[in-house]
């Protein structure tokens, strides 16, 4: 018995051999190209997964750069609305009373408003009417004169000082952000003053 179940068992696998080796030499081809049209699939599957990969991946930088960007524009904006802040409410208003009475020292009126009061009729010191016209006349281009100086003076010095402040600003801006330390107000307060004191001077 144990003979007959080996001889048995010899033939069912030469037979089933034989079958895999007709049915492979009948479809060969088709085999081929089944495979072929398999491996080129997954290739193509795993082509298209890196593409779609890569470029979820830019996207995900392109919106963190412009994030950062926005972050960024919107601290510069923040400084620079704090320099103007500084500028109008240290700088601005003690440098514009510097400027206001050096003008009244240098254009002073009140000589020749002395002189008008002082000559009016009826006083012992009274003036002709062609020295009163006279007084009037150069009271009138002292006026004038320091009106329009005032004001070119006021425009001059404030643009000045505002050009001024935000260049520093901009310097200190890129100074702490190289330094990647935050905003530090109290070193810019610091550094104003210091510039309002020279700017006086």
């Amino acid at each position: 018995m144990k003979i007959s179940t080996l001889i048995l068992t010899t033939t069912t696998n030469n037979i089933s051999y034989m079958g895999y080796r007709e049915f492979w030499r009948r479809h060969k081809r088709k085999l081929y190209v089944s495979v072929g049209v398999c491996g080129g699939g997954y290739i193509l599957y795993k082509f298209y997964d890196a593409y779609n990969k890569r470029i979820s991946q830019l996207e995900r930088q392109l919106a963190e750069e412009q994030e950062n960007d926005e972050r960024l524009k919107a601290q510069m904006q923040m400084h620079f609305e704090n320099i103007q802040r500084i500028a109008n409410t240290m700088t601005l208003p003690h440098t514009m009373l510097y400027l206001s009475s050096r003008v009244a020292e240098e254009l002073d009126l009140l000589h020749l408003t002395d002189k008008l009061i002082r000559g009016k009729g009826g006083q012992s010191n009274t003036l002709t009417p062609s020295e009163k016209l006279e007084l009037w006349d150069r009271l009138k281009i002292l006026s004038f004169t320091r009106l329009v100086l005032s004001i070119w003076a006021m425009t001059a010095v404030s643009l000045y000082i505002r050009i001024q402040v935000n260049i520093i600003g901009r310097h200190l801006y890129i100074d702490t952000a190289r330094d990647l330390g935050g905003f530090q107000p109290v070193r810019f307060l610091h550094f104003i003053y210091f510039f309002h004191i020279s700017s006086v001077l």
